[in-house]
This record gives structure tokens, C-alpha cells and sequence, in this order.
């Protein structure tokens, strides 16, 4: 997924417009930044905080400090960079530019959040492990050879590094629920489960319901 499919519309800032109509667009669209666009090109982020440190928060925000930043995405790049630049620069709205600079639109937190949820499978019934690994015996060929023996889809596969131990924790998110027989091949192998959400079958769920329904009559 590139950066200008995730490109929503909201209004941009100019310089004669007012700190005061700034803060009421922001407010409107729950957002903590909007670009400034002059000519349709790119010009700076406006951020709230600036906005609300302005003494006379009525006069055009070109008689004023404003957008010392001005972080933004190509059009053509990946997901991922555009979360690089909303981490590093603790973003509600990131621009969406072209090579000539010319403003296409911003690409939201709400939106990047949805994007990331897609990727991750998060809406897709499954469910999800976690388990430790050194480095350098991290083979997500093998990962996904077991998973495959055990009639399990990897939906996705996130890694992260423990600074402590330095091991590396990764996360599967599958597609099945009932994950005890992948669980045990993965001990089988020496991999460290740390945790593991999984609902319950269906019918395991009606079978405890009854039971304790059978139990409270019996009372």
C-alpha cells in the first residue's frame, strides 16, 4: 500500500488565514497539525501548540511564526515510511507530496491506523502467538514450514527486539483458533512461547456454557 491510497480530504491552511479559523479547522477535523499550501505547493505544518502560544491568535498566520517542520511523504512510498515519519515526528496528519512538491492531500493517524490493521490481519478471525527467539535462529522459513504442517495460515508476522535480553520476539497472527497442536510442534522445536490469545471453538464455548447453565439449575 503506497501513501497516495491512503490520502484523505481535508482542508488546508493559507497564509491569510487566521490562527483562530486554524484552530476551528483543526478542532473540526480532530486533527493537531494542517498543512499551509500556497499555489498548490507544500509550504509547512502548522501545529496547534504554535497556534495556541500566538498572543493575537486573530491575525494571517504569515505575519507569524508558523511550520518549522515540514515532514511529508512521497506519493509513491510505502506504508511504512509514512509510520516512520508519524513516530518520529508524533503526527496526527502527514502530508502527501509529489517530486515537485505539489500538495495532494494528508494522510491521517485514523487512516494509517486502519491501513496497519489490514496488514496486520487484525480483522481476520485467527489466533495470535508470540514467541522468543535468539537472532540468529530466527528462520521464518521454518516459522511458516511448521505452521503449514499444522494446516495453519500465517496471516502476518511481526518481529521485535528485546533490548534487555536482546532476543528477538515474534508475533503470528493465524488464521485458526484452536492452536494447540501448532503450539506443541513450536515447544517441540525449542521455540519459547511467551503468550497466546485464542478463542475458543465454538463448540468448546456452547459445551462450558451448558455446563455451567446445567451446573446452576443443579444448585
Amino acid at each position: 500500500m503506497i501513501a497516495r491510497e491512503l490520502i484523505s480530504s481535508v482542508p488546508v491552511l493559507h497564509p491569510s488565514d487566521t490562527g483562530s479559523k486554524a484552530l476551528r479547522l483543526m478542532n473540526e477535523y480532530h486533527l493537531t497539525q494542517l498543512p499551509m499550501v500556497v499555489d498548490s505547493k507544500y509550504l509547512a505544518l502548522v501545529e496547534e501548540d504554535e497556534i495556541m502560544d500566538l498572543e493575537d491568535p486573530d491575525v494571517p498566520l504569515e505575519s507569524t511564526e508558523y511550520g518549522n517542520t515540514r515532514p511529508a511523504v512521497m506519493e509513491y512510498a510505502h506504508l511504512f515510511e509514512a509510520l516512520k515519519l508519524f513516530y518520529d515526528f508524533k503526527l496526527s496528519a502527514l502530508p502527501v507530496v509529489t517530486k515537485e512538491n505539489e500538495y495532494l492531500g494528508i494522510i491521517t493517524k485514523d487512516n494509517l491506523l486502519a491501513a496497519l490493521a489490514k496488514y496486520n490481519g487484525v480483522k481476520e478471525p485467527g489466533g495470535i502467538i508470540a514467541f522468543e527467539v535468539d537472532p540468529r535462529d530466527y528462520a521464518l522459513s521454518e516459522i511458516a514450514r511448521i505452521a503449514e504442517s499444522n494446516d495453519v495460515t500465517l496471516l502476518s508476522v511481526n518481529t521485535i527486539t528485546n533490548p534487555v535480553t536482546g532476543k528477538l520476539e515474534v508475533v503470528l497472527k493465524t488464521n485458526r483458533q484452536e492452536l494447540q497442536g501448532l503450539l506443541a510442534t513450536f515447544e517441540r522445536f525449542n521455540y519459547l512461547i511467551k503468550y497466546v490469545f485464542a478463542e475458543e471453538p465454538e463448540e468448546e464455548a456452547l459445551k462450558k456454557n451448558y455446563d455451567l447453565l446445567m451446573n446452576y439449575i443443579s444448585m
